[in-house]
């Protein structure tokens, strides 16, 4: 393992220090998601930020930057450290570059360690299977669990590994409403993101207010994703589509790609057209547009609902909480509160899984 040093970059003037080098870095480390860039997390900055402190941790071996970590210092009861990104993003592992990961894993663990003025350190959607979730001493909490497929060469060898019915739902796209232009999948542009993402928002809406509940999108998480969307276009990783039926939007996904993965993010239908099988059908030509692009996994990401499973992921990784204190009582009593936390978040989780998406 190589031996790394570590530097602590403070304050809101770290985006401008580290823009240049946090995109390269992300360019060069093959476990990057969407929601480690440079981009996402001074988009959340500007909305989420409010009065907490932003600190970045950068590794080095000699002069080469070889991982970084966005974090976030928080006033409170106690003093805690805490991922930037927090909320949105599905997955806050450290990006390393290949060969350092488990380096930058043990260097992290060992700067959150002897980071001073802190009571707690907290941080949230740890996948089991990176190098920071065996380095850390602490305990470690189930957060969600994320479903990720694997994808073959072709669709045709797709469609054959999952079941008779939803394969019958799936082969609409090539039936008559499809074949006489009645029904359409749009690949949202750049000059229409705006109007792309409200009608994402508001399918989004139509389904959970059947379910009587308000959906992902509330408050300050509409102008951020508008605002990221623009960016993730901007460079190739926004999947925005809307399907339409008689020129009626009735359905809304909303993805991203990036390296060899395709991450689905939400997605929104009319319940009202659950003949058509809205969310399917975009789910569907999501997954052939990522087959025919190229791509290697498709990830599902948070959330282990039923329908995610008809579409046969072969794996099911836990993303994990991760608590460790200070051993003062500050310290003890904000992990003891931040662990109750998570019995109450899981118990949340599991009233909203298990719907399906029609």
């Amino acid at each position: 393992m190589n031996m790394l040093r570590s530097q602590v970059h403070v304050g809101a003037g770290l985006f401008d220090e580290l823009k240049s080098p946090w995109k390269a870095l992300v360019q060069s480390a093959s476990d990057a998601t969407p929601f480690q860039t440079f981009e996402w997390h001074q988009t959340w900055w500007k909305h989420y930020g409010g009065m907490r402190v932003p600190q970045v941790i950068t590794f080095y071996d000699a002069d080469k930057l070889v991982g970084l970590m966005p974090l976030m210092r928080t006033r409170g009861p106690w003093r805690t450290i805490r991922p930037m990104g927090m909320g949105p993003s599905d997955y806050l592992h450290p990006l390393a570059i290949p060969g350092y990961e488990a380096s930058v894993a043990a260097e992290l663990v060992n700067s959150l360690a002897e980071a001073k003025n802190v009571d707690l350190v907290d941080l949230h959607q740890v996948r089991e299977t990176r190098a920071v979730a065996s380095a850390f001493q602490g305990t470690r909490i189930n957060q969600a669990t994320c479903l990720v497929l694997d994808l073959p060469s072709t669709y045709d060898a797709y469609l054959e590994s999952i079941g008779k019915s939803l394969r019958y739902d799936v082969r609409k796209l090539d039936k008559s409403l499809f074949k006489t232009g009645r029904a359409q999948i749009e690949q949202v542009g750049a000059d229409r993101i705006n109007e792309g993402m409200d009608v994402l928002f508001e399918q989004h809406k139509l389904r959970w207010r059947k379910r009587g509940l308000p959906g992902a999108f509330l408050g300050k998480g509409i102008q951020f994703h508008k605002d990221w969307a623009v960016h993730a276009s901007a460079n190739g990783w926004l999947w925005l589509s809307i399907l339409r039926l008689d020129d009626q939007p009735i359905g809304a996904i909303y993805a991203m790609a990036m390296g060899d993965t395709t991450y689905y993010y939400q997605a929104g239908f009319d319940p009202e057209k659950g003949s058509v099988s809205p969310g399917t059908l975009l789910v569907a030509h999501t997954i052939r547009r990522a087959i025919e692009a190229g791509m290697s996994h498709f990830d599902f990401m948070r959330g282990d609902e039923p329908y995610k499973r008809r579409w046969k992921p072969q794996h099911a990784h836990s993303n994990l909480r991760l608590i460790a204190s200070s051993h003062g009582l500050l310290g003890n009593m904000g992990a003891s509160w931040n662990q109750a936390g998570s019995r109450v978040e899981s118990r949340v989780r599991a009233r909203l899984e298990g719907r399906g998406l029609i």
